[in-house]
């Protein structure tokens, strides 16, 4: 528990406004609360200056402008000061090797075997009009949904398609077999695990970090990726590329990091890349803790533990 009178001596070495008791009471509750959970800390006029103030001490040290962050979906204030309610934007421009942007001769076939005849083609060596998630499940119709989330381990898929209908999902681990903890969306805990199959242990160890996961949101200006667990999840989408004939890339989204995945505005263009074929440019894959890239020991992302596509809707 934050002693407010410690608290507040830290928020002045942070440069924030002076608090009332009131604020500084509910502060100290969202603090403790953590990324978990937490209510919203309304800060009036003075939210600009606090919230970064705030969210420099206890969460970006290096923070240097409110305009670096982005209010989660689950927030309903806009001049809320919880640092956990806002993410700090990923900077995509400059990403980490070995997560960097795939030379086109490097990108060859896995070398390591499946057993299905999809699990052998390269990560993006698909048709267009499906996608490897799909696996033979087709509907007639996307309905209302705008998004549908596949998620896998390894090659194989676990459990069916997860069809998205409201503007925010989450997809989560269970903690132990706390499954929800009051979340709603995907988790990942109460899916169909195969019966008695033996899980592998490094998807065993992959699935106990992923703990609050990741929140999917459908926003004015684009699809949007929210990181809400402790570790990094890595993202290939062709969005993401404006060269996407020319290469493809895979992003690390540090934790607590946001980043725009998908503008359903200018989606990017259905391309064949050379020694691959189609591309379907409205298939995004997110693999949780683990990277992969061709300097990497995982290829592609089939050989990632744990790892989700999302199968963004056609345009109507």
């Amino acid at each position: 528990m934050f002693r407010r009178r410690a608290l507040r001596r830290r928020l002045v070495a942070a440069g924030a406004p002076s608090l009332p008791d009131d604020q500084l009471r509910r502060l100290a509750r969202a603090l403790d609360a953590g990324a978990a959970g937490g209510e919203c800390v309304p800060a009036g006029h003075a939210a600009s200056q606090l919230r970064l103030a705030v969210t420099r001490a206890f969460r970006f040290p290096d923070l240097r402008d409110s305009s670096e962050l982005r209010r989660l979906p689950l927030c309903a204030d806009q001049q809320c000061c919880n640092p956990y309610h806002w993410s700090r934007l990923c900077k995509p421009e400059t990403p980490p090797p070995p997560y960097s942007r795939y030379a086109m001769e490097d990108l060859k076939p896995k070398e390591h075997g499946e057993s299905t005849e999809d699990a052998r083609r390269t990560d993006h060596e698909r048709l267009v009009s499906a996608s490897l998630a799909t696996d033979g499940e087709e509907r007639q119709s996307w309905e209302s949904e705008w998004c549908r989330l596949a998620y896998w381990e390894l090659t194989q898929r676990v459990g069916r398609q997860f069809g998205v209908r409201v503007r925010a999902v989450d997809v989560f681990g269970g903690g132990g077999g706390a499954c929800g903890s009051g979340r709603h969306g995907l988790c990942l805990d109460a899916l169909d695990q195969r019966g008695d199959a033996p899980q592998a242990e490094q998807v065993r160890k992959t699935r106990a970090k992923i703990g609050l996961g990741v929140t999917l949101s459908l926003e004015s200006d684009g699809v949007w990726l929210y990181n809400r667990s402790q570790e990094p999840v890595f993202v290939s989408s062709p969005a993401l590329d404006a060269a996407a004939a020319k290469a493809l890339l895979v992003w690390r989204v540090a934790p607590g990091h946001c980043l725009c995945i998908f503008d359903p505005s200018c989606p990017p263009p259905a391309v064949s890349l050379p020694h691959i074929g189609p591309v379907d440019p409205r298939s995004v894959r997110i693999s949780f803790a683990k990277g992969w890239g061709p300097k990497y020991s995982r290829r592609d992302v089939t050989a990632c533990p744990c790892w989700l596509e999302v199968l963004l809707a056609p345009p109507s």
